[in-house]
């Protein structure tokens, strides 16, 4: 049964064009996440301190949310989907790797990690991994139950175990104009008024369109708030 606070947060968050399925009170209390609006994250688990995620991105059900700091503008990211998954949660040089050694022993293992970051336009397929401290880069597709362990050049297509690159989206002249338009700055109904089938006629017209600032809420634990 959904607890009073979690359908009031809810609520709260649907109000301001967002949609946030999961119950704030399943949070980790460790947890701060700062969504931007247009954003929709189904039923998915988050295990990181601190995560962004940027304007009208969608994050399906079943996901896990785990050693990534930021997620871009305009992600397309599928079922099932892992991102920064931990690399060195057991020691490799101690006696063994069990947690045991450092259970009521008096010693101690920390393991180290390093963010994963998601660019602007990625397109995650299902149950697809991407590995701590990985750079996925904007534009990119991963493909379906991809295994990422290495970066994502901008506009790169990868699949596999571990993944490659397998081609790119658009030739490097035009990969470049588009990082460079930074379109996922615009407004999103100014952006569906272009012939957006047509990448260089778009990019002709984004130079008259100025940019915008999206709205951005809080949401952690104890609740949720606007943001400047």
């Amino acid at each position: 049964m959904m607890r009073v606070t979690d359908w009031y947060w809810k609520r709260w968050i649907r109000r301001r064009g967002l949609k946030f399925s999961t119950a704030v009170s399943e949070l980790s209390s460790k947890s701060t996440l700062n969504i931007e609006e247009g954003v929709r994250i189904g039923e998915v688990a988050i295990d990181t301190r601190e995560l962004s995620v940027g304007a009208n991105t969608y994050i399906r059900s079943e996901c896990l949310l785990q050693v990534v700091g930021s997620i871009g503008r305009f992600c397309s990211i599928s079922t099932g989907v892992v991102l920064g998954q931990e690399k060195h949660t057991h020691p490799l040089n101690w006696l063994s790797t069990h947690p045991f050694q450092y259970t009521d022993t008096g010693l101690e293992y920390t393991a180290r990690f390093d963010l994963a970051t998601i660019g602007h336009d990625v397109w995650i397929g299902h149950a697809a991994m991407v590995m701590e401290g990985v750079t996925v880069g904007t534009g990119a597709v991963i493909a379906t139950r991809s295994l990422v362990t290495k970066d994502v050049p901008p506009y790169a297509v990868v699949a596999g175990v571990p993944a490659k690159v397998i081609r790119y989206r658009f030739p490097p002249e035009v990969i470049e104009r588009l990082l460079a338009s930074q379109w996922w700055e615009r407004d999103i109904e100014q952006l569906k008024a272009l012939p957006m089938n047509d990448p260089d006629a778009c990019l002709e017209a984004l130079e008259s369109i100025p940019k915008v600032g999206y709205r951005k809420i809080q949401i952690t634990r104890r609740g949720c708030q606007e943001l400047v």
